[in-house]
Formats: C-alpha cells, structure tokens, sequence
C-alpha cells in the first residue's frame, strides 16, 4: 500500500505558537496521588512544561492551568 511521502510540519516563526502536547502514562503514583504527566513542548524554542495529573482528571482540568493566560 503507498500512502505518499511525508509532508514536514511548517517551521514557526515565533515562540509558543506551535506546540505539542503529549502524556505519559502508567507511573507510580505519587504521595499526592498523581500518577501521569502532561508535557507540553514549544516546537520554536523546544522550551517545555511538566505537569503531574491524576489519570482520571478530565480535559478541563488539565488544560486550564496551562491556558488561562492564552484565552
């Protein structure tokens, strides 16, 4: 099966206005109970953020904390 070439994603000009969001799962929790992290990555810059999470926090609970400023 040919599915074609890969298209490379466009370059940003500036920072914190592409970026990429990824979690990672499955940790041992942690005293407060968190057991997962959000990570956010400015593809610009490659600056990024950890956020330690419960699993089951739903997305408003994650994405507040981080884009409350943005909105």
């Amino acid at each position: 099966m040919s599915y074609g070439l890969y298209t490379p994603l466009p370059i940003p000009k500036e920072p914190w206005v592409n970026i990429s969001m990824n979690f990672i799962l499955g940790l041992p929790k942690l005293r407060k109970g968190r057991d997962s992290i959000f990570v956010i990555v400015d593809r610009f810059s490659k600056m990024t953020h950890f956020m330690s999470y419960h699993k089951t926090n739903d997305v408003m609970n994650i994405a507040n904390p981080f884009f409350r400023d943005v909105v």
